[in-house]
């Protein structure tokens, strides 16, 4: 199994567990992605968001943050409420058969759509950290990232 088919593996895994409370101190704004290039209706959009410590481009396991979105062909939007301010790496993929796996073909690449924040690619697996990562305060717009198949 490849680096980049755990990591997109991991965000498979409990989507509907792995919130971090908040810092009650802290403002905690929405982060806003606007997801494009989505092929079909079928299954559903998935986002795992990575905290610098969380290993993102070792295979991390845990993501600090999951969301899940039904697929809508061409945009969907996803919405990741009270995230606190920081320095963030995602990685989505469009899970169109809803069998909470990466499905691959031959030397482990994905078939199902794919992408990373700021659209980052890494040369034989996940992106860095570094090339992937993005800001996240209060009014920083829209995070707009189109999936691979």
């Amino acid at each position: 199994m490849t680096l980049l088919t755990l990591l997109i593996s991991s965000l498979l895994a409990d989507v509907d567990g792995g919130t971090a409370a908040p810092d009650p101190a802290a403002p905690a704004p929405t982060m806003q992605l606007e997801i494009s290039g989505v092929k079909n209706a079928k299954g559903h959009v998935l986002v795992a968001v990575y905290r610098a410590s969380d290993r993102f481009s070792e295979g991390g396991q845990t993501a600090f943050r999951k969301e899940r979105v039904a697929a809508s062909a061409g945009t969907v939007t996803v919405e990741v409420k009270d995230l606190p301010i920081g320095t963030y790496a995602l990685a989505l993929v469009h899970d169109e058969n809803d069998n909470l796996k990466i499905d691959t073909g031959l030397f482990g690449i994905p078939t199902e759509g794919f992408c990373f924040s700021k659209n980052a690619m890494g040369m034989f697996g996940p992106p860095t950290f570094k090339d992937a990562a993005v800001s996240h305060a209060v009014g920083n717009g829209v995070q707009k990232v189109v999936l691979r198949y």
